[in-house]
């Protein structure tokens, strides 16, 4: 197989048999879909076992004990031996040309390893709600990168040569677990975001980001910590901890307002796309 493509699942009822059907539904069609169940407690594993029996590119591992995300991940990824990997969510949607784009890209372009792609903000209803800025030039990321995450990680496609440069994700950290993996990466790789909205990611207060939002802030301002005891940017750019420290301290409903209006600035509403 040319594509990996990971995805862990816990209690994802509600929208899991919609986030794997996009991958299914897809126009590029070598790739397998590994999918951790990680000790589901509601129908997930029922519906897993259902999807995965009408369509043999599904391999469901499951967990005998809820481990999550970056554990998981690491799992599925030792299991793969493709070229490129993918991520996805279990409650996203891929839009159906968005591997054969990603794929055409990477081909074309050596000097890249990791790309991901635009994309809407959808609600539990799958309306759009919004559509934030991406930027997509490779050296503009690079150097985004140390005060803001910069691509969207259930879009990505990455090298597996990349990814076994660094030994993966590191299971040390429970939340932005992607954003430490590409302040590790970005000492030897490149990144891009195709400008071409591909992705649809659900935003309801049930996901991860909305219930554990204080510990992704704290693991943010880890992850750029490290980076520069590393020595991978220059030390004025500490400032850009200052940004999640703050963040972390402040009320919940005023971090969830700023995101939108100031942390993620250009974001579009769905009026204004018409």
């Amino acid at each position: 197989m040319k594509v990996s493509v990971l995805m862990s699942v816990h209690n994802g009822e509600r929208h899991i048999r919609e986030a794997v059907l996009s991958l299914l539904d897809q126009t590029f069609r070598e790739f397998e879909f590994l999918i951790v169940d990680d000790r589901s407690s509601d129908t997930t594993p029922q519906i897993l076992e259902d999807i995965a029996a009408q369509d043999a590119r599904i391999r469901v591992l499951t967990n005998s004990t809820n481990i999550g995300l970056t554990k998981s991940l690491n799992l599925a990824l030792r299991q793969t031996h493709s070229n490129y990997v993918a991520r996805m969510d279990a409650d996203d949607i891929a839009l159906p040309s968005r591997l054969a784009k990603q794929v055409a890209f990477l081909d074309a372009h050596p000097d890249i390893d990791i790309v991901g792609t635009a994309y809407e903000w959808i609600d539990e209803n799958d309306q759009v709600i919004g559509r934030p800025f991406v930027i997509t030039d490779p050296d503009e990321i690079h150097r985004a990168l140390p005060c803001t995450n910069p691509l969207l990680h259930s879009s990505v496609l990455m090298r597996r040569s990349a990814l076994d440069r660094v030994r993966g994700y590191d299971e040390s950290y429970r939340r932005a677990q992607d954003y430490d993996l590409w302040l590790r990466l970005s000492r030897h790789s490149r990144f891009a975001n195709l400008p071409e909205v591909l992705m649809q990611k659900r935003m309801a207060k049930g996901m991860i980001s909305f219930k554990n939002e204080r510990a992704q802030l704290r693991c943010a301002v880890r992850s750029r910590l490290a980076a520069l005891k590393r020595g991978d940017y220059p030390v004025w750019n500490a400032l850009y901890i200052l940004k999640p420290f703050i963040a972390s301290l402040l009320p919940l409903p005023l971090v969830r307002w700023a995101r939108v209006h100031i942390f993620d600035q250009k974001i579009y509403s769905h009026h204004s796309l018409r």
